[in-house]
């Protein structure tokens, strides 16, 4: 087998793979042994349902004895995990050699665990949708702010009255009197709509969420929260709801300290929200919101949630986004996400609803640091192209007015100022760095740096470096 190209990523060839499954996996009963494992490498974990829900009822049963006495699997009181070498070595094999059976293995492997997510427990329901994460591990590249882990440290409890004065002072220290003076309404308004996390074995709130079901569009609702009056000014204007049909609104997630970046308590927000829409009934339109929606834009869109409205709270702007579940079922939602190439759905009739109030003017430049986050993200979603069709610089001077394709017109500048900070060595190793890291698509820093052939915290030196430059490239265009 030929080397790969400094920091490219290794893809084993057909011959290689054969070798491993035969090395790894050895010979299999029957077609429907292979078949089974073939779903142990794509669920989190394989429980005896899940095999029944893919496979059928008839072979079920004896194909999860036979799979929990194979050296490579590990039985845990969840059910069975492969050795990571098996799993990735399965995948990457029917991927190669059947890429129409491996859609069809991840999308019944979806399905069964939205129906694992509905017929769950109130609380158990977000570790189910940890678990239906677990398939899209690998589409966000190594920054993505989403894990699928477990954190049994924290626990995602239904509002207690007591827990009310301190979420309303959580809300005012972190997003300002008017966003407190909102959560002071619905708390009284839709009490059963929030969700309060705690540490283990303590009552204190650490971080809280709210998600709204609205049916009406009450004066009250709209004099105490601009956001929902936002929202219903959307709802009525582009999408209308039916008879007997509801919006749902992930209003809050308020976390102290770093506000709405990725940690585990957004984790348990975005499950518990998640959770939410899988069971919901005559759900109509659902609405999400962000103040850090640059951070969350990337990840929305690939969830088929385009931003749709810019509302101010007081002093600070938040972002609605939205979609439209008549336009996508949920069942439709979790097929489409789960093949490996897919055409993007509009989720909302954009044609209907308007220009984008956040959309940058540009004739305005960007501010420096959100200058500095749309490069960023644009190397972030370098190999997605529906997360990279939503970046800020696309309207940058980066891209010519009047473009026949921004997208291609912001990767050629992005590459050309990638070439161009090649100016002495630090700028070399600054362009190794970012193209072992996004360029050619290393899964995780760790392995960007082994390809690299550098210590860890060497390569993480040079990243920083790298993006400063490119940055500071781009700028001067």
């Amino acid at each position: 087998m030929p080397a790969a190209a400094p920091g490219a990523p290794w893809e084993p060839t057909g011959d290689v793979l054969t070798t491993l499954v035969e090395r790894l996996v050895g010979d299999l009963p029957g077609a429907v042994h292979r078949r089974a494992l073939e779903v142990v490498a794509q669920a989190y974990v394989t429980r005896e349902s899940l095999l029944r829900a893919v496979l059928g009822d008839e072979d079920a049963a004896a194909v999860f004895s036979w799979l929990r006495h194979l050296p490579y699997i590990e039985v845990t009181p969840e059910g069975l995990h492969p050795h990571d070498a098996v799993r990735a070595t399965l995948a990457a094999d029917l991927r190669w050699r059947d890429p129409e059976r491996y859609d069809d293995v991840r999308v019944r492997v979806s399905l069964a665990a939205l129906h694992a997510v509905r017929g769950a427990s109130d609380a158990d329901a977000p570790l189910r949708v940890a678990e239906w994460m677990f398939l899209f591990r690998h589409q966000g590249g190594p920054e993505h702010p989403y894990d699928y882990r477990t954190h049994p440290h924290l626990e995602d409890t239904p509002l207690r009255p007591e827990d009310v004065p301190g979420l309303v002072r959580m809300a005012e220290d972190t997003e300002g009197p008017a966003s407190a003076a909102a959560v002071a309404h619905w708390v009284v308004r839709q009490p059963e709509a929030f969700r309060v996390h705690r540490r283990a074995g303590s009552a204190t709130p650490v971080s809280f969420m709210a998600v709204l079901r609205l049916d009406t569009p009450l004066p009250e609702d709209r004099a105490a929260d601009p956001v929902v009056a936002a929202v219903w000014d959307l709802v009525e204007s582009a999408a209308p709801l039916g008879p007997g049909e509801h919006l749902g609104l992930r209003r809050f997630a308020v976390q102290p300290g770093g506000h709405q970046r990725p940690s585990p308590l957004m984790e348990l927000i975005s499950r518990r929200t998640i959770g939410e829409e899988m069971r919901a009934h005559g759900r109509a339109v659902t609405f999400t919101v962000f103040e850090d929606a640059d951070r969350w834009r990337r990840y929305l869109a690939d969830a088929g949630m385009p931003q749709l409205a810019a509302v101010d709270v007081g002093v600070r702007r938040q972002y609605v986004f939205g979609r439209d579940w008549r336009r996508q079922t949920v069942d439709e939602w979790v097929q489409h996400r789960a093949r490996a190439t897919s055409t993007p759905v509009a989720t909302w009739p954009t044609a209907s609803a308007g220009p984008d109030p956040a959309a940058p003017d540009p004739a305005v430049p960007l501010p420096r640091p959100a200058f500095a986050e749309g490069v960023l993200e644009a190397l972030r979603t370098w190999h997605t192209p529906r997360a990279f069709a939503t970046n800020v610089l696309l309207t940058s001077r980066l891209v010519p007015p009047g473009s026949a394709d921004p997208a291609a017109d912001l990767r050629d500048a992005v590459l050309t100022a990638l070439d161009a900070i090649q100016t002495d060595p630090a700028g070399v190793k600054a362009h190794e760095a970012l193209t072992a890291t996004y360029i050619t698509a290393s899964r995780t820093h760790r392995s960007a740096a082994r390809r690299l052939g550098v210590p860890y915290g060497t390569y993480r030196r040079h990243l920083a470096l790298a993006r400063e430059r490119l940055v500071e490239r781009l700028l001067r265009e």
